[in-house]
């Protein structure tokens, strides 16, 4: 829990570096906290439909907004420890090709020492 209020804490924080810890426990706490209240939106039955055939879910719709800078940042400074520009983020819209790249950059190990991005975070 204390590497998802970390990210929280430095949501908009695009400079340095981020552990796989960092990165996966906040990806796993926030897929819990979507899933919840998903589940939470369709047994209240609030699955509503603003325009014919269209619904929204708005605790999950809300959670992803809430969720969505921190996710970037994390993204971004954990691409920053195996050295690699923020920008390779963008892959995650390109189906399959793109998430198999960026799962095996996410979980590749950091970077020994210092790179460009900064000191290693794990000394």
């Amino acid at each position: 829990m204390k590497w998802f209020i970390k990210c929280i804490k430095y949501y908009a924080v695009f400079k340095g570096r981020a552990v796989r810890p960092e990165f996966w426990y906040f990806a796993l706490v926030s897929a819990i906290i979507q899933i919840s209240l998903l589940i939470i939106d369709v047994i209240i039955g609030w699955d509503v439909g603003i325009i014919d055939g269209i619904k929204t879910l708005p605790l999950f719709e809300t959670s992803r907004l809430l969720l969505l800078v921190p996710s970037i940042s994390v993204t971004v400074r954990r691409l920053h420890d195996i050295n690699k520009n923020g920008w390779w983020s963008l892959l995650w819209g390109l189906p399959v090709i793109g998430w198999v790249i960026l799962i095996l950059w996410l979980c590749k190990k950091g970077d020994e020492g210092e790179n460009q991005y900064g000191l290693n975070p794990t000394q």
